[in-house]
């Protein structure tokens, strides 16, 4: 059966950066005739809401009412606005609770006036701290300071308490400027171009306040309202559809990412799997970009508080031209850095699986690279046979290497956010004879099969599988049926832990044609599980094989996520057991993989260094002494630079290094300033998931020989 696969784009809760001047709320809020008539919900905004509403009560996974959900879905539009509670004050969200109250807890009274007005008290609340913001950044600040300031996480924050008067909240302000003018400084700034490009943020954040309309609000209260009922559920007006689907998706044209806004910055929400981000090796979700520069010598723009469609037409650009991003990574351990990205088109070559031939010891190991499960569906419904597709690329490559003799393969899923389910379907079936592979579960309904129908396996040797955190989706029901299937080993990291099926929902179905279009509704409509029953929503697939990690599956993964669905188990599928990876041979290659990581130089500094990844992105507390930052940047650099000339001098270049290699190279052609360039280091991971290889392999032989004997 043919599955088909709407592509969508994830929205985070919209949110604006600003500051604002104090008044009296109370007569502003008496006076509704103060509202602009732009602020005004027109009656089409209101139809999409109710039709949006009704759609995810009814036809969500997880039935909710929205009416019972209201406060929540008030609060989490506060926390959307402000997350990090610098603005709104505790007399405020009472204030709106109490609103909410008197009306019966009807969810944004439908009118929607209250998300309205909340968003104006943030307006202004905002202009005042941007305006006292502005003039403090006039005055001296002291560097050699004994204080500190802490930066949350997103849960943490959402229960800090909300501020109790101004004065508290430029008390905070304060410290928040003084470590940005740090992290300026420790960037290369001076003291005075680290002022002047904070004034320059902190006005444009305030002009692009000022440009907000009401459909950025509804926007944004509409996504604060989907993102209750689950992470991956969202609402896409007309123009957002059109922008970032045509322009972004479809069309694969530019950088090859999908952002979105998040804390005040444009945060990378997906890197397009073959795109010009992604070739790069630099960019990675959850990054935020805080500045755009064009060309080689453009000026760096920065792009905190912008909004993120205006920030998307300095990304984008013609075919060929280069555009520089400052960014700010998830992983801390980076630093800021600049990553230079030639614009281009995704080519369908980019994307597709590619297999390299890696020597190790004497052995000869097989490598496939597989960065996502794509489909051309347009071949397919016209019905060309030699249309491309992940299962038929993989069936040449295996037989490729098995002409080259190899003695084993590693199938490499890292970094793989998934794509087609019948793909990742019929790929499984290269290497298990047949059976399940896959079952989808609706609410109240039997949970249906996806099977592996054709008996028989193309490659029936050695097998091993490498996933990570980025790991997703489809990617992740492969790995988990060939580990259920005791088919190959798993190496790697937790993966992701996305098990929701999504679809898209075009709100002008429930109405008649002549009316304006009102946008779509992306919601979750089912679960995947394995065939043992259990789901991989939010726990994934737990590698056989575990390497070091710097940033837990809880930081990057659904579990990560507040409202993610739970974790789910069904009655298992019956199917009958490849059987060849047991656990006595798991034990013995855990034991020989652990062997080697108490004892081999490079993977002794590899733990290390990532046990201080792992430090560094758990630090939330960060000193507001320069000379104390500037030494522990130092050291960190220091650390970095003498680990990276370690390990290029110890470990041996794979074969799919070289490409790796050329990319790294052809990237600090760009970059003028030496400490924006980034050094080559070679794929300690898959050099590991090679000894598991090699390990298998010689456990196979013995085995062989014991029973010849």
């Amino acid at each position: 059966m043919m599955l088909k696969r709407t592509a969508a784009i994830l929205l985070m809760s919209w949110s604006i950066v600003g500051f604002s001047q104090d008044i009296d709320n109370k007569k502003f809020f008496q006076n509704k005739e103060a509202l602009p008539a732009e602020y005004t919900i027109s009656s089409t905004q209101k139809r999409a809401y109710r039709l949006a509403k009704n759609l995810l009560e009814n036809h969500h996974y997880r039935r909710l009412s929205t009416k019972e959900m209201a406060q929540e879905i008030q609060d989490d539009f506060l926390n959307a606005l402000d997350p990090s509670h610098l603005y709104f004050l505790q007399s405020d969200v009472e204030e709106f609770a109490n609103r909410l109250a008197q009306n019966e807890g009807r969810d944004a009274q439908d009118d929607l006036s209250l998300p309205i007005d909340i968003f104006r008290r943030y307006q202004q609340r905002s202009r005042a701290l941007n305006d006292w913001t502005l003039a403090r950044l006039n005055q001296p600040f002291d560097f050699g300071s004994s204080e500190s300031v802490t930066y949350p996480d997103e849960k943490t924050r959402k229960m800090l308490p909300w501020l109790a008067d101004e004065q508290a909240a430029k008390a905070q302000q304060e410290k928040r400027l003084l470590d940005q003018i740090i992290h300026l400084k420790l960037a290369g700034r001076s003291t005075e171009k680290a002022i002047e490009t904070l004034s320059k943020r902190y006005k444009s954040t305030q002009k692009q306040l000022d440009k907000s309309k009401v459909s950025d609000v509804f926007d944004s209260y509409m996504n604060v309202m989907a993102s209750r009922f689950d992470p991956h559920t969202g609402y896409l007006s007309p123009k957002m559809s059109e922008n970032f689907d045509i322009n972004m998706r479809l069309s694969l044209e530019g950088i090859g990412a999908v952002l979105g806004l998040k804390d005040d910055k444009i945060t990378v929400r997906e890197v397009i799997t073959g795109g010009p981000a992604a070739k790069t090796g630099k960019l990675f979700i959850k990054d935020q970009i805080i500045g755009v520069a064009q060309g080689t010598d453009g000026e760096m723009v920065d792009v905190v508080g912008w909004r993120t469609d205006e920030a998307i037409e300095l990304i984008r650009g013609k075919k060929g031209s280069l555009v520089r991003l400052l960014v700010e990574p998830a992983n801390a351990a980076k630093g800021v850095h600049e990553v230079v990205i030639q614009r281009d088109t995704v080519a369908l070559e980019e994307q597709a699986a590619h297999a390299y031939v890696e020597q190790i010891d004497g052995h000869k190991i097989g490598v496939i690279k597989l960065p996502s499960f794509y489909m051309d569906f347009n071949g397919a419904r016209s019905g060309k046979s030699d249309f491309r597709s992940t299962s038929e690329d993989v069936k040449k490559l295996v037989q490729e290497l098995q002409a080259q003799k190899v003695q084993g393969i590693v199938l490499d899923l890292r970094n793989n956010g998934g794509g087609s389910l019948y793909e990742a379907v019929k790929t499984v079936g290269l290497f298990i004879d047949k059976g399940p592979v896959v079952s989808i579960a609706q609410p109240n309904k039997k949970a249906r099969a996806e099977l592996d129908d054709e008996a028989g396996m193309v490659y029936d040797g050695p097998l091993a599988v490498m996933i990570n955190h980025y790991s997703a989706s489809a990617s992740e029901i492969f790995a988990a049926a060939i580990q259920d299937y005791q088919r190959g080993i798993i190496i790697g990291r937790n993966s992701y832990g996305k098990g929701t099926v999504q679809t898209m929902t075009d709100l002008n179905r429930f109405v008649s044609k002549d009316v304006a279009p009102l946008g779509y509704v992306k919601h979750t409509i089912a679960m995947f599980h394995r065939v043992n029953g259990d789901s991989t929503q939010k726990k994934g697939v737990q590698a056989d094989i575990t390497l070091p990690e710097g940033l837990g599956i809880d930081k990057v993964g659904e579990m990560a996520e507040e409202y993610a669905l739970p974790w789910k188990s069904i009655a298992a599928e019956k199917f009958i057991k490849d059987g060849r990876v047991k656990e006595p041979l798991l034990t013995y290659l855990r034991d020989q993989h652990k062997q080697r990581m108490d004892t081999l130089p490079a993977l002794l500094r590899y733990s290390d260094y990532m046990n201080k990844v792992a430090e560094r992105n758990e630090q939330q507390t960060w000193s507001l002494n320069f000379k104390e930052r500037e030494a522990q940047f130092k050291q960190w650099k220091d650390f970095q630079d003498a680990y990276n000339e370690s390990q290029q001098q110890a470990l041996p270049k794979l074969a799919s290094d070289e490409k790796v290699l050329e990319q790294v190279k052809k990237s600090n052609e760009f970059v003028e300033d030496e400490a924006d360039k980034i050094d080559f280091v070679p794929d300690i991971d898959l050099f590991e998931a090679l000894n598991v290889m090699q390990d298998y392999i010689q456990w196979l032989i013995h085995e062989q020989l014991q029973e010849a004997a």
